[in-house]
């Protein structure tokens, strides 16, 4: 259902959309804080998944609406059959079932007597996917993953999509989520700057970082996650700056909070360059300089249209010089030697090592390339394969506790099979941008292309592997698919 004439007398959002839009607001700035969701105890993943159910049932309860509400006056309002024709929910429910199926049937387990620790082998039905028996929460910080914590950790993202996808019929709520991804990015930017000049070596003040002293910005225990989600904040600042400019220059005279976003994405810009995290530095770079030459092609093209197109290209432009300006003041120099290092120094690390943990990663997904080891599984399998490759012990030690590569960790942890559904959800927003004709849409199109840059960021690295991250990504996929529908029946209608 689309709502039509919202440029008009505006109407007043159903207390249910109301009430689905603060609590997907609350998730999403909740789980950023709590560093991440990264957490050793779960009770992060479980308050988010709690917010993502009752987010569920809000966006299926059926509406009754009014003239207060609609233009088209008194009607109801059914909310399930748009869920049962979203390819997501079923493919997620797949996924979540795929992995459930792997949980239930383990093929190990893992055992640590406190000195060393191993994998036993169980029986189990040997036709069916498979996991490892490991604990959820252990006594030490590397024993808290399983096959549940998995299915826990892709539940909530999928339950928010599917709820957003329901339960947002108006253009307005999917704006207001969007600024609040953008002002709570900005404050958790702000926070990182803060604690980058008067910090007291610890996470938001008050917790020890532990094992990720020097590693952790602002709330993120882990810098390459903090770039990773502050480059989706910059992308969504920067399309809301150039919407609001070109939208409020049409309606003269009204409030415009461009300089808000704008301020958002120097800050988002800054705290990139300051998490000295080279992957999202660079991309970071290229970003700035794709929406700025795409700006000046439409400018160039836009002729008598009007000014709308030079918006980007501006807004760019003065993002570029800010940032520029504060990561010099605050230390952009590190910065600058992080990238040298890559060519000398820290290369054996940051990229020799890497190879060859993929390679091993490669070793490890062939060996059970259908159905994986089991969601989860990675950190307990991966040593078997790792000590043929030494050089990967002078990297960090003999513990990998991530790929450093989200593709082949799922690859190996899933299998072919869960990686095609992967991607079966992935082919389908791209559909639906294709079909929505996302390039003559700038402030969509530069999101897309944020998310994009996580895509090819988590080649690198792990950021798909972060609550957090995983959770704005996918809320984004959403949103922006779903503007572009709204925007799609408005100019039909």
């Amino acid at each position: 259902m689309v709502f039509r004439g919202e440029s008009r007398t505006p109407r007043r959002l159903h207390p249910l959309e109301l009430a689905l839009v603060v609590v997907t607001a609350t998730q999403l700035c909740f789980l950023p804080w709590v560093l991440g969701g990264l957490k050793r105890a779960p009770w992060p993943l479980w308050v988010s998944l709690g917010l993502a159910a009752l987010g569920m049932v809000l966006a299926l309860i059926n509406r009754q609406y009014t003239e207060a509400h609609a233009r088209e006056g008194e009607f109801k309002l059914v909310m399930w059959p748009k869920l049962v024709r979203f390819p997501i929910f079923w493919l997620g429910l797949a996924l979540l079932l795929y992995m459930t199926v792997q949980a239930l049937n383990p093929a190990w387990n893992y055992v640590n007597d406190g000195s060393r620790w191993w994998m036993e082998p169980m029986s189990h039905i040997a036709w069916l996917p498979t996991s490892m028996s490991a604990p959820m929460y252990g006594p030490r910080e590397w024993e808290c993953m399983n096959a549940w914590r998995m299915i826990l950790f892709y539940s909530a993202p999928w339950l928010t999509v599917c709820s957003l996808w329901v339960g947002i019929t108006r253009r307005v709520s999917l704006l207001a989520l969007l600024a609040i991804v953008v002002a709570n990015g900005g404050l958790l930017a702000l926070t990182g700057i803060l604690e980058k000049v008067a910090g007291n070596g610890q996470i938001l003040w008050f917790i020890d970082p532990g094992h990720s002293a020097g590693y952790f910005v602002s709330s993120f225990v882990y810098k390459n996650h903090a770039g990773a989600f502050f480059n989706l904040i910059l992308a969504v600042a920067s399309a809301l700056a150039c919407w609001y400019f070109t939208h409020g220059s049409r309606r003269a005279g009204r409030a415009n909070p461009v300089p808000l976003f704008a301020l958002c994405a120097v800050l988002a810009g800054v705290i990139v360059l300051l998490s000295l995290s080279r992957a999202a530095t660079l991309l970071m770079m290229l970003f700035l300089l794709v929406v700025l030459v795409g700006a000046g092609i439409g400018l160039a093209r836009a002729g008598t249209v009007g000014p709308s197109r030079a918006v980007i290209g501006l807004l760019a432009l003065v993002l570029m010089m800010f940032v520029g300006g504060g990561g010099q003041f605050l230390g952009y120099g590190k910065t600058l030697e992080r990238m040298k290092d890559l060519t000398t120094s820290d290369r054996e690390l940051s990229i020799d090592g890497r190879l060859l943990a993929e390679r091993a990663t490669w070793d490890m997904a062939k060996d059970n390339l259908l159905t994986g080891w089991g969601a989860g599984s990675f950190r307990y399998f991966f040593p078997k394969y790792e000590q043929y490759y030494p050089g990967i012990y002078n990297v960090q030690g003999n513990r990998w506790e991530y790929a450093h590569n989200d593709y082949l960790q799922i690859l190996a942890e899933l299998g072919l099979v869960g990686l095609l559904i992967v991607a079966a959800g992935m082919a389908y927003w791209v559909f639906k941008l294709l079909r929505h004709a996302v390039h003559k849409h700038p402030p969509a199109l530069i999101i897309v292309f944020g998310l994009v840059l996580l895509l090819v960021h988590a080649w690198v690295d792990l950021p798909l592997y972060c609550p957090a991250i995983l959770l704005t990504w996918c809320v984004l996929w959403t949103l922006t698919v779903r503007w572009l529908e709204l925007e799609d029946n408005r100019v039909r209608d």
